[in-house]
């Protein structure tokens, strides 16, 4: 018998190998992203200097869509350092040796080599919210670093990793914290990224944890006008000021406001447990 193929079934297969090809293709991109990371050389003792401190997305953003080179048009910073690590975390709340999966060692060891950041963009909280559960942790960790950075502009974006419903949950619990906290925190302002994506779900891979292309490359714009933002956020930090009844210089550092994440979603019930891996 001679099987006779109709159109509409060719096309209909020729679809789903596309999908495949995309599929895998992504599949490939997001392996790339998750099983490296990245700290962009710099020169050490020397200003200004920008740290971009985050985990696989920052990696991927550099990957895919070369930020630094993208900030380095600008012709501000001297040292535009992008450290990027999968499955890093903020820090830890219980005592652990690693270094590079934590913000806090990593930002540390930075320094110790000759960093001094001038301004910081911390990108960070996805692998936290896939691992930890309490509201209390957040609030620990999110201080943590805050601390550890110092007094020196800051800019946070907030998490949004939506693998699962509890993990989606956490996120928007992290980000309502980290709201909270930057209230006590002049120098730190929150750019709502979670809301970018929000509206943008092309930007969201299809693991929902990492970016499509479009999605790095909007990324790396944005590491961009942030970059632009802490120059100036920077520049007002540290120059002098002169009073009107001496002639004394006295130095002055302007508080920043903090912008809050006003289209984050209510708290979330559930904060059940997950074994999800990490970014």
């Amino acid at each position: 018998m001679i099987k006779i193929f109709r159109p509409f079934t060719i096309r209909a297969k020729t679809r789903r190998l596309a999908h495949f090809f995309r599929a895998a293709i992504l599949v490939f991109a997001v392996g790339i992203t998750i099983a490296a990371g990245i700290s962009t050389p710099f020169t050490p003792n020397t200003g200004p200097s920008l740290l971009i401190l985050g985990d696989s997305i920052t990696w991927g953003t550099e990957y895919f869509a070369k930020s630094q080179k993208l900030i380095a048009l600008d012709a501000q910073w001297t040292n535009i350092v992008i450290d990027g690590q999968y499955s890093r975390r903020v820090a830890f709340p219980t005592p652990n040796a690693s270094t590079k999966y934590s913000g806090v060692k990593t930002f540390k060891k930075l320094s110790d080599s000759g960093l001094h950041a001038d301004a910081v963009i911390i990108a960070l909280g996805s692998n936290d919210v896939a691992l930890e559960t309490k509201e209390s942790v957040y609030e620990l960790i999110i201080r943590d670093l805050l601390d550890t950075v110092g007094n020196v502009p800051v800019t946070w974006l907030t998490v949004n990793r939506r693998d699962t419903p509890a993990i989606a949950k956490r996120s928007i619990l992290f980000n309502q914290v980290l709201v909270r906290v930057a209230s006590e925190y002049p120098n730190l302002v929150i750019e709502d990224w979670y809301s970018v994506v929000a509206k943008r779900t092309k930007f969201m891979a299809f693991d929902k944890i990492h970016l499509t292309p479009s999605g790095y490359q909007a990324r790396a714009k944005l590491h961009q006008r942030l970059a632009r933002e802490l120059f100036d956020r920077h520049i007002i930090a540290t120059t002098p000021t002169t009073t009107t009844t001496t002639s004394t210089t006295v130095p002055t550092t302007v508080p920043v406001t903090t912008v809050p994440a006003t289209t984050i979603p209510p708290a979330p019930s559930d904060t059940s447990p997950t074994t999800t891996p990490a970014p």
